[in-house]
């Protein structure tokens, strides 16, 4: 698995600190990639925490089910990246979060979102698009306030272009 490191340096040092786990699924078909899209015009990886007694593939399938409605298919699943990420929590000063990336592809048949209390109020919606158009879009938005994962999506969707390319 590819790693890679964001800190973002805004947080206070030695202050409270929260650890989180996530899992996000990279979904692609005929170049375009399955990703979310909120009121506040960014685009990332369907995905979130694992929760007590998870594994990370059991994550995975819940996830990216309760974002997009879409199943994934278990044998399709393949290591991707792990980001390792700090930055200003939104409870804690810190926040410490290894999101782990899944190549992996999905059921055509598209079944009912299940969207968290926030992600219904971020307008949480589905759309196919290529990793240059979302990059584009991502470097776009003014305002991160609200979104603070966009730097580590526009990260990731650069380095999965870049191993495009090799």
């Amino acid at each position: 698995m590819k790693e890679l490191t964001i800190d973002l340096h805004d947080y206070l040092e030695g202050g409270s600190v929260f650890k989180r786990t996530a899992v996000r699924g990279v979904i692609q078909e005929k170049g375009k990639y399955l990703l979310i899209h909120s009121k506040y015009g960014d685009h990332k990886f369907p995905g979130g925490g694992m929760e007590k007694g998870e594994s990370l593939e059991q994550t995975l399938l819940r996830e990216v089910q309760e974002e997009t409605g879409y199943s994934v298919k278990k044998e399709s699943i393949s290591e991707g990246i792990l980001v390792h990420e700090k930055r200003k929590g939104a409870i804690d000063d810190l926040m410490e979060m290894d999101s782990y990336y899944f190549f992996c592809d999905v059921e055509e048949a598209v079944g009912k979102r299940n969207l968290d209390d926030y992600e219904a109020e971020y307008d949480y919606k589905v759309s196919w698009m290529t990793l240059e158009e979302a990059i584009a879009n991502n470097e776009s938005v003014e305002n991160y306030e609200n979104i603070p994962w966009i730097k580590r999506e526009i990260m990731v969707m650069k380095k999965l272009l870049e191993m495009e390319n090799m």
